[in-house]
């Protein structure tokens, strides 16, 4: 039987299920498609991991994961070799790589390192729209302490006492100044986990033995997986396979339903999959008030009576008072950016976005025609020469218009940052953005096809299908048909993968899906328009 490592572990943790699928049926399992975006997540780790060695000097390479590179570890620690990168670990059921082992002379033992792509703690999720921090995702914390008890177990069943357990994230207080700093605590931080490791790892070393039991079992085990409970979002990568009965639209797909475990719970006990068969009980009404003292509309009820009545709800009148706020000219606007775990850039901190791209439509009146107005950068630092064409298409008046327009502002204010001559400019856009998607969001318009999401992906195809554009709009026809391929794009042309032509049709291509997204907003507006006319 295959060792459990690491990573099947931590995905034991989260759906044995999904593991056991992994570890038995890999033909099925391949077929689950790892996204560009997954891929350069990948791509992204091993650079942040090969920069974060450079804090400790002279330290051995274990290049390959093979029966030889195991002895090779051996032989490295029985010399007390002071550092040792991917050292290998295997017992009879477990195998583990340590990123970093470090020769502690006081203790006469080694210390671990493991390098995560993430940022410090306290900066793990990007600040909300007031600039203030989230919330600390404790469960990702975990994670990453279990991560480390799992590596120390099978490190010390290997007969290799250990010190210290450290992890090393990358600090999002750090400004890159010229060349990126090494030293501790500048661009990556060093945090001690020893005493949350090592009261772990006895409640880590018992799962460990369940998790080898588990994927042990030579056939498939019966039932739904824990995925089940849980939303649509929040699935297994094998969902699909494990759970056949549960269709591609179900309960699982209610508004914010991941927050209502208790309520999604109860419906699958009593066997309500479809929406259709959701009933129009108390549970679906919201009891709580916002932060205002409003209590918003059902939004789960609606979903389930658009889906039950194939009509969609429209609220004339919400419609009319959101839209008659806006002033001429309209200008609809989308950035397109790129985030990279180191920065690349003075200025930056590690995931700061790197507006490279911008599409605008601008409308002088409702019944004008829109002006397409663009802008994309590459090769260089963006940030000056996009602010630059901003200021020159954006009037002093005027509503501009996003889709989520948390993401737009929040560029709007680290640019305001890196550019302290614009920031009145950029802070008087911040002021006068509107977010359109506030209409989907807040239930003026509330449309079947939209299954409960409000995303312009989801939004505009069913628009366009209503108003006779389905084929124009489609982003399927597109070369680059999402922010991923956006991202993905910048990336090719400025490492210089792609060369000659074929960077001037990935440029055509990049500018072409951009301008839909401003395009298709503005298509959504006149459809909003014409409906309180």
């Amino acid at each position: 039987m295959a060792l459990l490592t690491k990573t099947d572990f931590i995905l034991y943790r989260e759906c044995p299920n999904d593991v056991w699928v992994k570890k038995h049926k890999p033909e099925i399992y391949e077929k689950f498609e790892v996204s560009e975006f997954e891929e350069s997540l990948a791509e992204m780790g091993n650079e942040v991991e090969e920069l974060a060695r450079r804090m400790f000097p002279d330290g051995y390479l274990v290049e390959r994961r093979s029966e030889g590179s195991r002895e090779l570890t051996k032989k490295l620690i029985s010399e007390n070799k002071p550092v040792i990168f991917q050292a290998v670990f295997t017992t009879d059921k477990f195998f583990a790589a340590s990123d970093v082992l470090k020769w502690n002379d006081e203790s006469r033992k080694y210390d671990i390192y493991e390098i995560k792509m993430s940022s410090t703690e306290q900066q793990d999720a990007e600040d909300d729209e007031e600039g203030k921090p989230k919330k600390v995702n404790k469960k990702k914390e975990l994670q990453y302490e279990y991560d480390l008890a799992f590596q120390s177990n099978v490190i010390e069943m290997s007969g290799v006492p250990l010190n210290k357990k450290y992890l090393v994230r990358l600090n999002k207080a750090y400004i890159k100044n010229g060349e990126l700093d090494f030293t501790p605590n500048k661009l990556f931080i060093i945090e001690d986990k020893t005493e949350a490791v090592d009261c772990l790892r006895p409640i880590a070393s018992g799962e460990m033995e369940r998790a080898y039991e588990y994927i042990s079992i030579p056939t498939q085990p019966s039932g739904t997986c824990p995925c089940y409970y849980k939303g649509r979002s929040a699935h297994c990568t094998a969902f699909s396979y494990i759970n056949p009965t549960v269709p591609a639209y179900s309960v699982h797909d209610l508004n914010r339903i991941g927050s209502s475990k208790k309520y999604l719970m109860e419906l699958l006990d009593a066997g309500i999959i479809e929406i259709g068969d959701v009933p129009e009980d108390e549970r679906l009404f919201p009891k709580e008030p916002d932060k205002n003292g409003k209590v918003s509309k059902p939004k789960k009820l609606n979903q389930v009576r658009v889906h039950k009545s194939q009509k969609p709800l429209i609220d004339i009148e919400a419609i009319k008072k959101e839209l008659d706020s806006f002033v001429y000219p309209l200008y609809f606007l989308d950035y397109e950016t790129y985030t990279t775990a180191i920065p690349i850039y003075d200025g930056y901190h590690p995931y700061q976005h790197i507006v490279f791209q911008y599409s605008l439509h601008v409308l002088k009146s409702k019944d004008s025609k829109p002006a397409d107005l663009e802008c994309l950068i590459l090769n260089k630092e963006p940030s000056r020469d996009i602010v630059k064409s901003l200021r020159e298409n954006i009037g002093d008046t005027g509503t501009i218009i996003s889709w989520y327009k948390n993401f737009e502002n929040s560029r709007n204010r680290d640019l305001a940052k890196l550019l302290p001559e614009y920031k009145d400019f950029l802070l008087d856009m911040v002021s006068r953005t509107y977010d359109l998607m506030d209409i989907v969001e807040n239930q003026h318009y509330v449309h079947p096809g939209f299954q409960g999401r409000a995303s312009i992906k989801k939004v505009l195809p069913v628009i366009a299908k209503i108003v006779g554009r389905e084929e124009e709009l489609s982003y399927k026809k597109l070369g680059v048909q999402n922010g991923t391929g956006a991202i993905e794009a910048y990336r090719q042309i400025n490492s210089g993968e792609l060369i000659g032509e074929a960077v001037k049709e990935k440029e055509r291509q990049m500018l072409e899906y951009c301008k839909l997204d401003t395009y298709g907003m503005y298509v959504i507006w006149k459809h909003f328009l014409d409906l309180i006319l």
